[in-house]
């Protein structure tokens, strides 16, 4: 137990943790000057620089349909907005789905959207949703038993060789992002009409529709 001894085993050991890999950039959080004592070069990690992302237009004759789900505090909730060629909006809705996670929500706002496209009689659709995984699962198959049946009934109403299903970025994303949270604050299944949708987000609709960039990264 002398002093010296102890200095030199917590040296050897941390050492050996790093060249283990097993020490990170974020460990050394608030001790970066003492990394180089023993020897361990810290580089910050280089960040993308911000860019600009636009919602795009569907091609003429067809529809997008823009969902995103929504979770606070243990309860989920979806919304989404159809729009035409020009941006327009046909029809936008939010839904609350109670206690479930978020890919089910993501997936059953999806869902919704899909069967009140095909509702109002409309075809040919382009899906987007901010959710990798739940584009995965519909394309590719996968995920928990519990969501397969919604999967399945989206599979059943999209047709893939006609209908896209996309990613977009959160950023370009805003309109439905906004009435997922009214889903998740009204508890109930709602409509709009492109009439009597609230002020800000027909302000979000017009901003998509005129191409104003959206910045993504800071």
């Amino acid at each position: 137990m002398e002093p010296r001894r102890i200095i030199w085993r917590v040296y050897h050991t941390i050492s050996l943790l790093h060249t283990g890999r097993l020490f990170r950039h974020i460990h050394w959080r608030g001790d970066m000057d003492i990394a180089p004592i023993f020897g361990i070069i810290i580089t910050t990690p280089s960040h993308p620089p911000p860019t600009l992302v636009f919602w795009r237009t569907p091609p003429v004759g067809s529809y997008k349909i823009n969902t995103d789900g929504c979770v606070k505090d243990g309860f989920a909730s979806g919304g989404g907005i159809i729009r035409d060629s020009s941006g327009q909006c046909i029809r936008a809705f939010f839904s609350f789905y109670g206690d479930c996670t978020i890919l089910e929500a993501e997936l059953r706002a999806i869902l919704d959207g899909i069967i009140l496209a095909q509702r109002l009689g409309l075809s040919v659709l382009w899906v987007e949703s901010d959710s990798t995984l739940a584009i995965h699962c519909i394309t590719k198959g996968g995920g928990p038993w519990h969501i397969q049946a919604t999967i399945r009934h989206i599979r059943h109403l999209l047709a893939l060789d006609r209908d896209t299903i996309t990613h977009i970025y959160r950023e370009e994303n805003q309109v439905a992002d906004l009435l997922a949270s009214e889903g998740w604050d009204r508890r109930c299944y709602h409509e709009y009409s492109s009439q009597d949708l609230p002020r800000r987000h027909r302000s979000l609709v017009q901003i998509d529709r005129f191409g104003l960039p959206t910045v993504r990264g800071l």
